[in-house]
C-alpha cells in the first residue's frame, strides 16, 4: 500500500514506520529533517518530502497516488491562537487534501489529552472537555476530521494513545521525549533520593504495541471510529521507581508526595480495541527493558 506519513521520523512515527516497512508498505514521509533517523535514509520503500505542515503546496503535490494517510506529527504553540494555526489547521488541511486526492483511508493520532479533567471510568464515547490548548487541539481536529470523513466518504480512524515508551526502533530513532524515566534511571545510579506522587501512574503503552494498533486499523474495514492507545495495565510511577532500583541494585531511597491522588485510579475501558482487533496490551516486561536499556546509555557514557 501506498501511505502518507507526517511524523514518521519521530518518536511513535518511527515505530509504526519501521512496522509498516516491515510488512512491505511503501511511504511518503513528510519530514523537516530526512537524515535525523538513519536507519530509515535511502530504504527502498520510503520516499522522504523535505518539509513541515505547513508546506501545503508541497503536501498537495505529494499526496497524489497514496492510499492512505496516516497523520502523527505535531505543530506546536504556546498559546493557543498559535495551537490553532501551527496545528489545528495544517491537520485539517491533511484532512481535505487527502480527501481530494482520492486518499481511502485516513488515520489521526489524537490523544488522552482530548478528554479533559478524567472521570473514574472513560471509553471512547465519553464527551471531550480539554483543559488545555494541547488537548483542545486535538479534539477539534478529531471533528475536522469526522466532518470530512462523512462530507466527502473517505474512511476514517483516529487513534489517543496516552502515555507511550520505548527503545529506539532502529538506528538513530529517538526514544518519547518524556524525560521521567531517564531522570529517575540518573538519580538511582548516583544512589539520590527519588521523589514520586503517590498513586501517580497511567496505563503506560509499549510503542510496538501501540504500532501494531496503528497497522491493525490501517488494514481493517471499520469507519469513523475511535480507539484508545493504552496498555489495559495501571502501573504507578512508584511502582517503576521500585523496578528502577532493584534493576540497578542502587541504594536509593523513594519519597512519596501526596498530591490527593485517589488510590482507585481513573481507568480507560479498553474493551473496543480488544473487541475489533483482539488487543490486550500488557507493559511491565517491556518497562524493565526499557529500564535496562536506559541503564547501558548511562553507563556506556561514564565508561567512555
Amino acid at each position: 500500500m501506498e501511505i502518507f506519513l507526517t511524523g514518521g521520523t519521530g518518536f511513535i512515527g518511527s515505530y509504526v514506520t519501521e512496522r509498516l516497512l516491515r510488512n512491505g508498505h511503501r511511504l511518503t514521509i513528510l519530514a523537516r529533517n530526512p537524515q535525523k533517523v538513519k536507519g530509515f535514509v535511502d530504504h527502498p520503500q520510503i520516499r522522504f518530502i523535505h518539509g513541515k505542515l505547513s508546506d501545503h503546496e508541497k503536501i498537495e503535490a505529494s499526496m497524489s497516488g497514496c492510499e492512505a494517510c496516516i497523520h502523527i506529527a505535531l505543530g506546536w504553540g504556546e498559546t493557543a491562537r498559535e495551537m490553532l494555526l501551527e496545528d489545528t489547521l495544517n491537520s485539517v488541511f491533511l484532512f481535505e487534501c487527502a480527501a481530494r486526492n482520492g486518499v481511502a483511508h485516513f488515520i489521526y493520532t489524537s490523544s488522552t489529552a482530548a478528554i479533559g479533567e478524567f472521570i473514574p471510568r472513560m471509553d471512547e464515547n465519553v464527551k471531550t472537555m480539554p483543559s488545555d490548548y494541547y488537548g483542545a487541539t486535538k479534539a477539534a481536529s478529531e471533528n475536522y476530521l469526522m466532518a470530512v470523513s462523512v462530507k466527502t466518504g473517505m474512511r476514517s480512524i483516529i487513534i489517543r494513545p496516552g502515555y507511550t515508551f520505548g527503545n529506539p526502533v532502529v538506528s538513530g530513532a529517538p526514544m518519547q521525549p518524556d524525560s521521567r524515566f531517564r531522570d529517575m534511571i540518573k538519580k538511582a545510579l548516583n544512589d539520590e533520593t527519588i521523589r514520586v506522587v503517590e498513586n501517580d501512574g497511567t496505563q503506560f503503552i509499549w510503542a510496538g504495541d501501540l504500532a501494531s494498533l496503528y497497522e491493525s486499523a490501517l488494514e481493517s474495514s471499520y469507519n469513523r471510529q475511535i480507539y484508545f492507545g493504552l496498555g489495559r495495565e495501571f502501573v504507578t510511577w512508584e511502582e517503576i521507581a521500585k523496578k528502577v532500583i532493584e534493576t540497578t541494585c542502587s541504594s536509593s531511597k523513594i519519597i512519596t508526595e501526596d498530591y490527593g491522588f485517589n488510590e482507585t485510579p481513573y481507568l480507560f475501558d479498553l474493551r473496543k480495541i480488544e473487541r475489533d482487533f483482539g488487543f490486550s496490551f500488557t507493559c511491565r516486561e517491556k518497562i524493565i527493558e526499557h529500564i535496562r536499556y536506559i541503564q547501558t546509555l548511562f553507563t556506556s557514557s561514564i565508561n567512555a
